[in-house]
């Protein structure tokens, strides 16, 4: 596919094997979306990458003018479905590291775990969904118990969040579709509460993706849920004003990071990771967060990857002071940002992760049909598994189940392809409406579950 925002007059064909590293790829041999490549056009800089190019492609077109993505340049040049890119290759652990430049890694770095096997499916989302609404309405519940002693300034009952997250931990190992599902169920009354949640499940999936062990996806997944308790000692007119706090206010806004650190080293049963989360997942890789300006080689690996999870969830979320934003458009803003708020390697596997369609995402297809997306296979995340709840002229249909990949293989036509990207309520659809049980199984509600 062309990329139109590219002058193609630089452009120098490449066989695979010369290229290399600093190079712009702008076009491959073949369609972006038969590759694992999320962005069309990047600039390499990884072996890792060489490598994934040389797998994939004969030859390439080089930049010779050396572009890389700016301000003028979009790499979301989405059409009906983003292109998607993986980087992977080497292992780091879960301790503290340090950046040449603060920034800066090696050209073969890489945060995916590849001593260690990739988490396999052991069932399908649909059968996954029954538990998965168990093990979420039990963390909802312990989730708001836990707030509540954050209030008051209690220590916190940190055993019954590490239990709660232990089961979510289960089921995302099974299959991670179905509890990500129930993460995009949001509602802005309660959005302090659910935000600690979807943070805990989006932190698991994403370490799930990451290749990490059961272990440490239980204590990534206690620092998400616990990472803002301090919040809940900010006063509710700054909390949930509706408006642009003032300096003042964002100072006194700035002081739940350091709230919550007090607050969990007071608890029984302190989790040193759940702390470090508190306490970090505010700063940035450019030492200009907040509370202490830490810089990249100063945090963990637990505080960068909730630091991307919590602004992911966060734009996604109608907040009291600001309209939710899509996933695409959030995703872009992350990548915008790697590198200087955000660990970039980190992000890339992130937005590599999540695609543009994440489970419980409502969609309107091209011939008109709405559909909500169920899951997708991770090297197609632009043709997933969706549940039809509206027909093409916009009326309730009966069940039915179609999985896009069949229109690599052409039996589905193109117009059951994703045209765009629905909001929660568009055309009477609500996402919470539609449980998951009940969409793929039947007549049950959430209530029934």
């Amino acid at each position: 596919m062309t990329n139109k925002f590219i002058d193609r007059s630089n452009y120098k064909r490449v066989p695979a094997s010369g290229l290399k590293l600093g190079m712009f790829v702008a076009e491959l041999d073949r369609p972006w979306l038969e590759t694992p490549f999320l962005l069309q056009g990047f600039t390499i800089k990884t072996l890792s990458e060489l490598r994934k190019l040389r797998e994939y492609c004969q030859y390439v077109y080089v930049d010779q003018g050396g572009q890389d993505w700016g301000a003028k340049k979009n790499p979301f040049n989405t059409g009906f479905q983003p292109p998607k890119r993986k980087l992977t290759e080497s292992d780091h652990g879960l301790n503290v590291r340090g950046n040449r430049d603060d920034n800066k890694k090696s050209v073969d770095s890489s945060v995916v775990r590849l001593d260690q096997p990739e988490h396999p499916i052991e069932k399908l989302a649909e059968e996954e969904h029954k538990v998965a609404t168990q093990a979420y309405r039990a963390a909802h519940s312990t989730v708001s118990g836990l707030l509540d002693q954050a209030r008051l300034g209690n220590a916190l009952d940190t055993s019954s969040a590490k239990l709660v997250v232990t089961d979510c931990v289960d089921s995302i190992l099974r299959n991670p579709s179905a509890l990500m599902w129930m993460a995009k169920i949001k509602h802005v009354d309660y959005y302090t509460m659910e935000h600690c949640l979807n943070v805990s499940i989006l932190s698991i999936a994403f370490g799930r993706h990451l290749r990490l062990k059961k272990e440490d996806l239980v204590r990534l997944g206690t620092g998400g849920l616990l990472h803002d308790v301090g919040k809940m000692q900010i006063p509710d007119e700054i909390l949930n004003k509706p408006a642009r706090l003032t300096d003042d206010e964002f100072r006194v806004m700035k002081e739940h990071p350091e709230i919550g650190r007090k607050l969990l080293m007071k608890s029984e049963g302190t989790l040193n990771h759940a702390v470090d989360a508190a306490f970090n997942h505010h700063e940035r890789m450019d030492g200009n967060g907040y509370p202490r300006g830490l810089f990249a080689r100063e945090l963990s690996e637990y505080a960068r990857i909730i630091s991307i999870v919590d602004a992911f969830d966060a734009m996604t979320s109608d907040r009291c002071y600001d309209k939710s934003r899509s996933t695409l458009d959030a995703l872009k803003i992350i990548y915008r940002e790697r590198g200087k708020h955000f660990d970039e390697e980190y992000a890339l596997e992130f937005i590599q992760l999540m695609g543009p369609y994440p489970p419980g995402t409502i969609v309107e297809l091209v011939n008109g049909a709405v559909g909500i997306v169920l899951s997708s296979e991770e090297k197609k995340r632009h043709l997933p598994k969706i549940k039809l709840v509206l027909d093409q002229e916009k009326r309730p249909q009966l069940e039915e189940i179609i999985d896009l990949l069949h229109v690599n293989v052409g039996s589905l036509d193109k117009g059951w392809l994703i045209n765009r990207v629905l909001k929660d309520g568009d055309h009477g659809i609500r996402l919470e409406q539609y449980p998951v049980r009940r969409a793929l199984a039947g007549t049950e509600t959430l209530e029934d579950l």
